[in-house]
């Protein structure tokens, strides 16, 4: 009956730390996905026009290119890049990476306590027969 709850416990550790992980892996794509967004150059997608428009990345201005800043394109640059939209998807990452940190390490510890509590078990066994066989001996 023991190792049935034990079992069970474990089972439900490894489960914590497997969403754990999927959710920090989910908020890791989207900051590389917004990493992305933001050091990139890009354009409105139209290269086979000669109007296509070029803008440089957000963060790294690049000397050729024009930036955000610049004259009427900057408008048509910031509408490639949604800041409201990208900051939505910045604050969806948040709560997962601070939920999945809290589910990993939560599994984690859970595994690692039940192992150290099987090493207990296994030192106090071998500690407890060492015992019996020591007054084994010297009842003889």
């Amino acid at each position: 009956m023991n190792e049935y709850f034990e079992q069970r416990f474990a089972a439900s550790a490894e489960k914590r730390r497997n969403w754990g992980g999927v959710l920090l892996f989910l908020a890791g794509v989207i900051w590389v996905v917004l990493a992305y967004q933001l050091m990139v150059p890009f354009g409105d997608g139209d290269d086979d026009y000669p109007s296509s428009r070029k803008c440089s990345s957000v963060l790294f201005y690049e000397g050729d290119a024009p930036t955000w800043a610049e004259g009427e394109t900057r408008d048509d640059c910031r509408a490639q890049r949604r800041w409201p939209e990208m900051l939505a998807w910045l604050g969806l990452s948040v709560p997962l990476s601070v939920g999945g940190a809290v589910l990993y390490t939560s599994g984690s510890t859970s595994l690692r306590m039940r192992e150290y509590m099987a090493e207990h078990r296994i030192a106090a066994a071998k500690k407890d027969a060492a015992a019996k066989k020591d007054a084994a001996a010297k009842k003889d």
